[in-house]
């Protein structure tokens, strides 16, 4: 999984609860950070912010569905802007249930528990 947030503090509870689910975290600060970061990697979910410095969750989400490697990945707009963000499949809002994460994280890669 991919967890991009410019808040250090979301990161880190993103990154708890989904390691205690049993996933691998890489992190990114920023948009373009993820971008190169996701490429690299190819996370099998990317979680992000869509309000960040130096590239926005949308601006992220625009570019990763334009590259041929990244455009199937699931991506999750984590944001306290309500609403829906075009391009991402599912959005959910801050703060985040722990479970809610986590239901929705299994259902976007097709895990069962």
């Amino acid at each position: 999984m991919a967890v991009v947030d410019d808040e250090p503090d979301i990161r880190f509870l993103l990154r708890i609860t989904l390691e205690q689910a049993g996933y691998g975290v890489v992190e990114a600060a920023h948009g373009e950070a993820a971008l190169e970061l996701v490429r690299r990697s190819l996370p099998r979910l990317v979680l992000t912010d869509r309000m960040m410095p130096r590239m926005t969750g949308d601006e992220l989400i625009e570019r990763l569905r334009a590259q041929e490697s990244t455009k199937e990945i699931p991506i999750v707009i984590i944001s306290a802007t309500r609403g829906e963000h075009a391009g991402a499949d599912a959005v959910l809002g801050k703060p985040f249930d722990p479970g809610e994460l986590i239901v929705l994280v299994d259902r976007l890669i097709g895990k069962e528990r």
